[in-house]
């Protein structure tokens, strides 16, 4: 049996494309401007695209090649003609979201990006991570300040290893300890705090690691800075095992029951 044909590939004008309201990752200013001082029409390639109705407007709407089509504008060359494959069995913007990401594996796209269209697409990881950062008073952004965290590989990282406990659990006690300040939303800092949830798995005594976090010198700058010093003296651990390594020391000194061995 032969296989349905789910793309077919046309030639048509830029200016009749639209791009797509929620598959295509931002704008990057530096890039569209280079793409415009440097276009080479030789070099445009094949665009991807979707053919359907958004909001009431039919059309063909790109997932991937919306840099290209702005500087083609940009440079009057809205009758150029140009290759565009059309995905024939993406309907929904959770579809093509799901496509963006995989035709985008084969290039550099920022992880925000990725993370969005997971979160468009539905993907059960990016969802929870949303979910536990709402619990805790937090937003997921595209940069990081306070309140707003944007180490999503970090967050969907910790999140898979037990459907968000751990992760759960570290900003609960980052939040308590230093609040939503963007220097204790780091990725690295996160991970490890959640590294030794995972790992004593109910053995922590939060408000005690809390309490040795808060009064930890120079707070959590410090904390992973002393952490990166301690990764390049071995040489033989990643940071976030290595900032789990200093928060267990810390919080070990001085209790005389429930000390948790060494990593």
């Amino acid at each position: 049996m032969r296989p349905s044909i789910k793309r077919k590939l046309i030639r048509v004008e830029v200016r009749s494309l639209r791009i797509h309201p929620t598959a295509q990752r931002q704008v990057v200013p530096s890039k569209l401007k280079r793409l415009i001082a440097e276009l080479d029409l030789d070099a445009i390639g094949v665009l991807q695209a979707v053919e359907c109705s958004i909001d009431g407007v039919h059309g063909i709407w790109i997932i991937d090649g919306q840099h290209r089509v702005m500087a083609l504008m940009e440079n009057g060359l809205g009758e150029w003609t140009v290759d565009v494959c059309i995905h024939t069995d993406v309907q929904s913007p959770a579809r093509a979201s799901e496509v963006f990401l995989k035709l985008n594996d084969r290039v550099a796209v920022c992880p925000y990006d990725k993370f969005d269209n997971r979160v468009k697409a539905m993907d059960p990881v990016a969802l929870g991570v949303l979910r536990v950062a709402k619990d805790n008073g937090l937003t997921v952004e595209r940069f990081v300040t306070d309140g707003h965290m944007c180490c999503v590989s970090a967050l969907q990282s910790l999140y898979s290893v037990d459907s968000g406990v751990s992760l759960n659990l570290a900003l609960g006690a980052i939040i308590l300890a230093w609040g939503r300040v963007a220097t204790s939303l780091e990725g690295k800092l996160i991970q490890g705090v959640g590294l030794l949830y995972k790992t004593y798995n109910g053995s922590i005594d939060t408000p005690g690691m809390v309490k040795k976090l808060a009064r930890y010198p120079g707070g959590a700058s410090a904390l992973i800075g002393d952490a990166k010093g301690r990764m390049r003296r071995t040489r033989q651990s990643t940071l976030p095992r290595c900032i789990a390594k200093v928060i267990l020391e810390s919080y070990n000194i001085g209790r005389r029951s429930g000390k948790l061995d060494p990593l």
